[in-house]
């Protein structure tokens, strides 16, 4: 046997070394720090309301940005709140045209701040108003 045949059977060989103790220790720490921070964060700002409201829909800057969980392309849409404030969303079929209304939720949280997500059960049902 060649030494090239010996190395080839080694390479098929599983290896059954486990990772330093340390190395272990390193990443479960890692992710109980991440896990610590993000339960601070929710406590620290949390939603105190969530409301309904329409959004008008103000361009398609770009369609086939992204793919979503079921494969259909998603467009990029940028929107107005009745609050003045211009977001951009991904937006899955049907696509809005410019002046089409379009179904959000806006999640308001105990610092001021506000996050808006298209509401997907009408968006599904309903598409652009």
């Amino acid at each position: 046997m060649s030494d090239a045949d010996k190395l080839a059977y080694l390479d098929k060989v599983p290896s059954k070394r486990r990772p330093p103790r340390r190395v272990v220790l390193a990443i479960v720490g890692a992710v109980v720090v991440v896990a610590v921070l993000a339960v601070l964060s929710a406590f620290r700002n949390p939603v105190v309301g969530s409301a309904s409201v329409l959004g008008l829909c103000l361009e398609v800057k770009a369609e086939n940005v992204a793919r979503d969980d079921q494969g259909r392309a998603l467009a990029r849409v940028l929107v107005a709140t009745p609050d003045s404030t211009d977001v951009e969303l991904l937006l899955p079929p049907p696509l809005p045209r410019p002046g089409d209304f379009l179904p959000l939720v806006v999640d308001e949280y105990k610092r001021g701040n506000k996050d808006y997500a298209v509401d997907a059960a009408k968006w599904a049902a309903e598409g652009p108003l």
